[in-house]
């Protein structure tokens, strides 16, 4: 007789996460974040899909060779109607709905993912800077593993 071994899998969470709360649109957090760190982020071609979830959120990336670290910004938020015409209801046939990237944490509205960041002191000013940008109502570092859903994070 065989045995069937499963193979429990972790993925690796070793990145630098921020927080932020904003009413401002990806593309202008964007701007304001390249403005205001310094650095380049630019829309990646495809959004980070989930099929599964019916959703996909916008992703902007920047790889910093000098400094060995890698950015991305991310949306937790995406906003769908969704056609209810099948219930029976003709007054009102579609429903906005909202999906969250991470649904426990569903009052932030980005997250800005960093690989590579050298410590907590560079976190530390990098937040710093970030709190400086006008319509950025607050931002702060977030440990990955204290989330149940880090691993819709790996992209």
């Amino acid at each position: 007789m065989s045995k069937i071994h499963c193979i429990d899998f972790e993925y690796d969470h070793d990145y630098a996460l921020i927080g932020i709360h904003s009413i401002l649109a990806d593309y202008r957090m964007a701007f304001f974040l390249n403005d205001h760190l310094d650095i380049q982020l630019r829309r990646f071609k495809e959004d980070l899909d989930f099929k599964f979830k019916n959703c996909s959120f916008p992703l902007y990336k920047f790889e910093d060779e000098t400094a060995f670290t890698s950015w991305s910004l991310i949306a937790n938020k995406h906003v769908f109607t969704q056609d209810v015409s099948q219930g029976g209801s003709i007054l009102f046939p579609e429903e906005t709905k909202i999906s969250y990237l991470i649904p426990e944490k569903k009052r932030i509205d980005y997250f800005i993912k960093i690989n590579g960041l050298r410590d907590d002191t560079a976190l530390s000013k990098t937040l710093v800077r970030i709190n400086k940008i006008n319509n950025i109502i607050a931002s702060y570092a977030i440990d990955p593993m204290d989330l149940k859903s880090r691993d819709n994070l790996i992209f």
